[in-house]
């Protein structure tokens, strides 16, 4: 881990969710923040702690062989990674904001999965969805065209960031169309031609970069399916 980006905030552990008290009844966690462009875990590493997001955004990226990226996914507030079960980290993380965050020593954490199987069952429930986003993954790689894939892309991160897809949800996005790019196998110009494609279509508007407002939620479905052409 890279310890110039990280400074510890405070001792004790947080709610895995809003309302949620199991762990912090256990008491295994270290809150932490990493700026902007740290370095949290690197590929390989051996997995001696979990993590969970409390703020801010970060990437889980693997290296590939001639010197590019593959960005396997973005994660928020409430998501994790280094669900206990592996030896290693299988890829790296690097935040994309400043991130505050709680780190739970696997050790700690597994002794207390012994003490309180309900712990077990919600780091079970954290690894199903890992596995399930991983098989979404595999699936836009493999048989979405680059237009299927952004608005795909649109469409995950509104589930993830409200309540549901409706017209009108404004996406936050703190990750530059490079990252995106290497999240979709694209090109960035690529992914720039799209936006301002769909833009136009007014399947979207653009307030900045960092912002989507979703206009046409209906259409853009339909395009991630393969069922609208723009």
């Amino acid at each position: 881990m890279n310890t110039s980006s990280i400074s510890q905030e405070r001792l004790g552990s947080t709610f895995e969710k809003p309302g949620d008290d199991l762990l912090e009844r256990i008491g295994l966690g270290v809150t932490i923040s990493v700026h902007a462009g740290g370095t949290i875990v690197i590929e390989g590493d051996p997995i001696d702690h979990c993590f969970r997001i409390l703020s801010g955004s970060v990437h889980l990226y693997k290296a590939v062989a001639d010197g590019r990226r593959q960005i396997i996914d973005f994660l928020g507030a409430t998501d994790g990674f280094g669900v206990i079960g592996q030896s290693e980290h299988a890829c790296s993380a690097e935040a994309i904001t400043d991130v505050v965050m709680v780190r739970y020593p696997r050790q700690s954490l597994e002794a207390a999965i012994a003490e309180e199987p309900a712990l077990g069952q919600r780091l079970f429930g954290m690894a199903c969805t890992e596995l399930f986003r991983a098989q979404q993954r595999m699936l836009l790689l493999g048989r979405k065209n680059a237009d299927e894939r952004v608005a795909s892309f649109l469409l995950d991160l509104a589930a993830r960031q409200s309540d549901g897809k409706r017209n009108g949800t404004c996406l936050h996005l703190p990750m530059s169309r490079q990252d995106i790019a290497d999240h979709l196998g694209l090109t960035i110009e690529t992914v720039s031609r799209i936006f301002t494609r769909f833009k136009r279509a007014r399947l979207v508007d653009l307030p900045d970069r960092h912002a989507v407002v979703l206009t046409d939620v209906d259409r853009l479905s339909r395009l991630a399916e393969g069922g609208l052409d723009v």
